[in-house]
């Protein structure tokens, strides 16, 4: 399937940063420069296991390749195991999930030991201020961090929390991301206090999720709206990545300064899930946005009185025997209009007795009966080609609004003829469909063997499987193995998407080493995604997916959870190239979806236990069995 690539965590042509240090605030040379802070207020006597372990450390922050920084770590650790700071930059390069989490737990614990339960009791609320709890410090925010991603999502708010309270002037920045992750875990409450405390706030990770909350608490209300605004005004370029006009690069930004843009990707690489996850919100900011409004403000209106009209058809053009057929349709692709991923329509009017196309318009949005009238009376004044006339009769096909508009069309002196298609509109609108936005994507039911029943049965299973949101409930970098009973294919794995809010739905990969070597080397992301085979479900807004699929959805009522939730399926296959899902393919993918979200609620990621199920599908009912994938097994 040709369409815009993703970029995300698990799915096809997506891309994954490697873990630890790139997700942490504190850079080597920031901690380097602690040096000269030491020289001024002192520093552990340097013929000490301590200072000769804290000297081995800013070394290594000053060093640039890798693996001499760890060594050096290694030797401060040997000296001195209560060093937290050598736990941090171990971990910072440590090859997998699990070992990143083990070292910042071992650096969290080793800063509780050399720090003291004094230093708990009587400097809280100053800790930043003493350079001996900063080690400390650093080693229990990328804990958090790292139990986020594991999944452990309540211990990492509670670390986060405990942190503010040890140091509330925050000059890690632990607010913001406590921020998105309590707005992640829909805490409204608990991001309200949060928000409070720090009230003289005006950076975008801050007036942003107040605006959100607004929202998720009020709706779209005048003071919902000012804090938008507010948060506009704080920073432009929010707004074109959390609506998709643009996409995040792989790399980390760089510094950033209030209102630029990598404040805004800085922003949006914490915040998108929580937009996105927000009913509605994606599309109230839309409403508000400085682009649509400027679109709707240039949408051309009504072009006089009606009655007024009429009687000028009537007495200045004259009436030839001629027929029109006229259309307003939707683009089968969607296109980018100013950076909005739009399905256009277009109205179009052709003379079927000269062969020729004598007006025409595009409507960003469905055309409403004044916009139809709009474009005839257009067609009939100022033709795109020949004299200004009316001719005698117009053709269309059934719509309401033609028979909103017979009494005025005929009233003109023109003849309104309903036909089930329309030959020359049918042709022009294919010609032109296809020079605007590419061959129209197949739908599910321009599958062969694909039967209405079976595609419902699958919009019904995503529904339930996107209220249910199981991928909140799941570390980064998480794969469940599923076999099929008697069944020859097989096994696949199943990685849930939505993390970062970029992509949201379930991968059903045939093999795990290409996604495994994805995640180890993200320098190499697409070389390794392209050697991949999986059958995906993603949601998205209405206009991403195939034509065919939202007017047959529409026509036999099938089950969507909310404007931003259509299913998309689809079959990758080896390269980038897509294709819809084979009949069985999408029927594994229905059942996939039903027994996901059980089998997460039912087993930690640390529980080896295989769960046999039996879930219900469009064909009757399907058995499979699911286990974790341990980590770094294929």
């Amino acid at each position: 399937m040709a369409r815009r690539r993703r970029r995300g965590e698990g799915e096809p042509g997506g891309r994954r940063r490697r873990p630890a240090a790139d997700d942490l605030p504190d850079l080597p040379d920031r901690r380097a420069m602690e040096r000269a802070l030491h020289g001024i207020v002192g520093q552990a006597d340097p013929n000490t296991p301590q200072g000769q372990a804290q000297e081995l450390l800013f070394q290594a922050f000053e060093e640039d390749e890798s693996q001499r920084r760890q060594e050096l770590a290694k030797q401060a650790l040997a000296l001195w195991p209560d060093c937290a700071d050598a736990y941090v930059l171990l971990a910072e390069n440590a090859r997998s999930r699990k070992e990143t989490l083990r070292l910042y737990e071992q650096g969290v614990a080793a800063g509780e030991r050399a720090l003291g339960p004094e230093v708990f009791e009587q400097e809280a609320g100053h800790f930043w201020g003493l350079l001996e709890t900063r080690p400390y410090l650093r080693a229990r925010l990328g804990l958090a961090h790292s139990l986020w991603t594991t999944g452990r999502r309540e211990d990492a708010v509670r670390h986060l929390q405990e942190m503010l309270r040890l140091n509330p002037n925050d000059n890690q920045g632990v607010r913001y991301t406590l921020a998105g992750f309590l707005l992640f875990l829909d805490r409204d409450q608990d991001v309200a206090r949060l928000l409070e405390q720090y009230p003289d706030e005006g950076l975008a990770a801050w007036t942003y999720p107040k605006a959100l909350l607004a929202f998720r608490q009020e709706g779209d209300t005048a003071e919902a709206r000012e804090l938008l605004e507010a948060a506009n005004k704080a920073n432009r370029h929010v707004p074109d990545y959390l609506l998709g006009r643009k996409f995040s690069p792989d790399y980390r930004p760089g510094p950033y300064s209030p209102g630029d843009e990598n404040e805004a990707l800085n922003y949006v690489r914490g915040f998108l899930a929580a937009w996105k996850e927000t009913e509605g919100a994606i599309a109230w900011l839309r409403a508000n946005d400085e682009q649509t409004l400027k679109r709707k403000a240039e949408t051309p209106s009504p072009k006089g009185p009606l009655g007024f009209i009429k009687k000028w058809l009537l007495k200045h053009l004259p009436q030839e025997q001629e027929v029109w057929q006229a259309d307003c349709r939707p683009l089968p692709n969607p296109i980018r209009i100013g950076g909005d991923l739009l399905r256009p329509w277009p109205v179009l009017v052709t003379s079927r007795s000269n062969d020729r196309i004598v007006a025409n318009d595009l409507l960003v949005e469905e055309s409403v009966a004044a916009s139809l009238w709009d474009t005839l009376v257009q067609a009939m004044q100022h033709p795109a080609a020949g004299e200004p006339h009316r001719p005698t009769e117009l053709q269309v096909r059934p719509d309401e609004r033609w028979e909103s508009l017979r009494p005025h069309v005929e009233e003109i002196g023109l003849h309104l003829v309903v036909l089930e298609e329309l030959d020359q509109l049918d042709f022009v609108f294919g010609e032109l469909s296809e020079h605007l936005a590419g061959k129209p994507q197949p739908g599910l039911l321009d599958v062969p063997g694909m039967k209405p029943e079976q595609v419902a049965g699958f919009f019904a299973a995503a529904a339930d499987f996107f209220r249910e949101r199981p991928w909140k409930q799941v570390g980064y970098e998480a794969a469940i193995q599923v076999k099929r009973d008697k069944f020859q294919n097989g096994p696949w794995y199943a990685v849930l998407m939505g993390q970062s809010g970029v992509t949201t739905g379930l991968a059903l990969y045939e093999q795990m080493q290409a996604m495994r070597r994805a995640w180890q080397r993200p320098d190499r992301y697409e070389d390794n995604i392209r050697k991949s085979v999986a059958t995906t479900v993603i949601f998205s807004e209405e206009v991403e997916l195939p034509l065919a699929d939202v007017q047959a959805a529409r026509r036999h009522g099938w089950e969507v959870a909310r404007d931003n939730a259509w299913p998309l399926a689809m079959h990758k296959e080896r390269g980038l190239s897509h294709r819809p899902p084979l009949a069985w393919e999408l029927e594994l993918l229905e059942g996939c979806l039903r027994a996901v979200p059980a089998f997460v609620q039912c087993r930690p990621q640390d529980d080896p236990t295989r769960e046999e199920m039996t879930v219900p599908v469009a064909g009757g009912e399907m058995r499979l069995v699911l286990s974790w994938v341990p980590e770094g097994e294929t």
